[in-house]
């Protein structure tokens, strides 16, 4: 019962406070109590009921005289820098998110299974000498380029589906109702989200244990060693940008965490050191693959680019906060 208190608290929350708008919201709330209550005596769960109340009751032009409506419903007037979207375009933001999620945490993960899917191939020929082995090992260097390939694909296809909503750098306004649905939906996404990044942590943790129980069970000379380090890693990473794209996408439409106002201004340099420093290290290693045949250890460069790109973020906001207060 407390959910649907504060479901109607938030939806009130940005109107003023006349006996007007008191009766409307009390009138909600009753409504919404008697639909959970009979779907609670049908047999409902919890959440069922809940949810079956919101959506039956939960509509506040349902309530709201026709003016108070048209002033809840959308801003009088939108500054240049933001955006005000309707509940169906919300909707269909979420649904491209989880779409780009998926993508770029799989386009991600093929990029760092390429090396291993080299790595791989080269144990299972054993390094025989001879043509055969020659040709074997040329042909152990396709899946990286076809894992490259995909990774490369999925970042371009639903890059460019990123940019047709053309949200980037401004600040989403919704109105009060669905303002209120995304915020409870990111409450119930967060606990999946801490789940996502302890297994993710916990995977890049084991990721260099796995190397070396490889190295003492099979021996130095092993090529798995690499594969189980880079497997662990690459479904790590994935969890973290899966789960991270659609914590993000909470956040930017609801105009918290990074996506605040105050904070807005500090990721626009931060995205952009980022847009370059990440693509170089792939560059790099990939030159150092190719060039020196260093596939071996080159993959260091991606962790160095992480810590550093995370103490650099780090720094600078810190920057902008102590500029910000003087």
């Amino acid at each position: 019962m407390d959910t649907i208190s504060n479901y109607v608290d938030s939806v009130f929350a940005q109107l003023p406070t006349t006996p007007e708008v008191s009766e409307q919201k009390n009138a909600m709330l009753t409504k919404m109590q008697d639909k959970y209550q009979q779907l609670k005596a049908e047999g409902k769960s919890e959440h069922e009921a809940i949810s079956g109340a919101i959506a039956a009751h939960g509509n506040i032009d349902d309530f709201t005289s026709s003016s108070t409506a048209s002033a809840s419903a959308a801003p009088a007037a939108t500054p240049e820098n933001e955006v005000f979207l309707s509940p169906e375009q919300v909707d269909e933001y979420i649904n491209h998110r989880h779409h780009f999620a998926w993508a770029m945490a799989t386009g991600v993960f093929l990029c760092i299974m390429g090396p291993a899917s080299l790595f791989l191939g080269q144990y299972l020929t054993g390094f025989r000498g001879g043509r055969t082995s020659e040709l074997l090992d040329i042909l152990t260097i396709v899946p990286l380029f076809l894992f490259i390939a995909a990774g490369v694909a999925l970042f371009i296809l639903y890059g460019m589906k990123e940019q047709q909503f053309e949200l980037e750098e401004k600040r989403v306004q919704l109105d009060t109702a669905t303002y209120a649905r995304l915020k409870a939906e990111h409450k119930n996404f967060r606990p999946r989200l801490a789940v996502a990044v302890a297994i993710g942590v916990a995977l890049c943790i084991l990721a260099p244990v796995s190397m070396l129980l490889s190295v003492v069970l099979l021996g130095e000379e092993n090529g798995l060693s690499l594969v189980f380090l880079l497997s662990f890693i690459a479904i790590g990473v994935f969890l973290f940008i899966f789960y991270g794209i659609q914590d993000e996408t909470y956040e930017k439409l609801l105009s918290i965490g990074d996506f605040s106002k105050d904070k807005a201004e500090k990721n626009k340099l931060v995205g952009i050191v980022a847009g370059v420093v990440f693509p170089l290290a792939a560059a790099i290693y990939l030159i150092a693959g190719f060039v020196y045949y260093a596939w071996a250890s080159a993959w260091i460069i991606f962790p160095i680019t992480g810590i550093l790109f995370g103490i650099f973020a780090t720094v600078y906001n810190g920057y902008m906060d102590l500029k910000k207060k003087k």
